[in-house]
């Protein structure tokens, strides 16, 4: 369901998608609400909310009933995609908790936004210490996936410096991120490292 919020917000676009459950109006209108306020004081930012709600578990599945709400915002490109998700016995609960999350970390993008952050020196030493190896890979046991492509993602890739990666990646709670490094102009993965701080993949040339 496509929707628009009025006001300061109207120019954002706000989806709300839901599986396994139904959409009622009371619960548009808590989400439209309870997210409006997280995203109010970025509106100059932000481009779309996608907000994802679901029901997994209970007595049509298995363990114990949960209510999923999973918020993805799209930034301009210097900003990149934030993403919140949280999971309780109740939706209403699971939209509160989701839209503090994202609330806190678009404050923490309006204090970094506009004062550089310099490059932690850990990022620098991995760079030179790594630069013609690959991550260590643990010896576990590989789990029995389909060995075949289930998804494609097709996003945009603007150059970015290490640390704005560092931000985005930070931003979707993800491991790893790829990015068109703004340097060299090459595709890099910066990825989280067990033993702590971060790590650089670079091709050869």
């Amino acid at each position: 369901i496509s929707m628009a919020w009025a006001g300061s917000l109207a120019s954002i676009r706000l989806v709300i998608q839901g599986k396994h459950l139904e959409l009622t109006e009371a619960l548009k209108a808590y989400v439209e609400d309870k997210v409006g306020k997280a995203v109010h004081n970025h509106a100059y930012l932000v481009m779309e909310v996608d907000v994802r709600l679901s029901v997994r578990g209970g007595e049509s599945g298995r363990g114990q009933k949960l209510q999923k709400c999973e918020v993805v915002t799209m930034f301009t490109k210097k900003h990149g995609v934030v993403r919140a998700e949280e999971a309780t016995d109740s939706m209403y609960s699971a939209i509160d908790r989701v839209s503090d999350v994202v609330a806190r970390k678009l404050r923490k993008i309006k204090e970094k936004d506009g004062h550089g952050r310099r490059l932690p020196s850990h990022v620098g030493e991995i760079l030179s210490r790594e630069s013609s190896t690959a991550p260590p890979t643990p010896a576990v046991e590989e789990p029995d996936f389909p060995d075949e492509i289930v998804r494609t993602k097709i996003f945009d890739m603007p150059p970015l410096k290490i640390n704005d990666a560092m931000d985005h990646m930070a931003n979707i709670g993800h491991d790893f991120y790829a990015f068109r490094n703004a340097e060299s102009g090459e595709v890099n993965i910066l990825y989280k490292r067990k033993e702590g701080g971060y790590g650089i993949i670079i091709p050869r040339e």
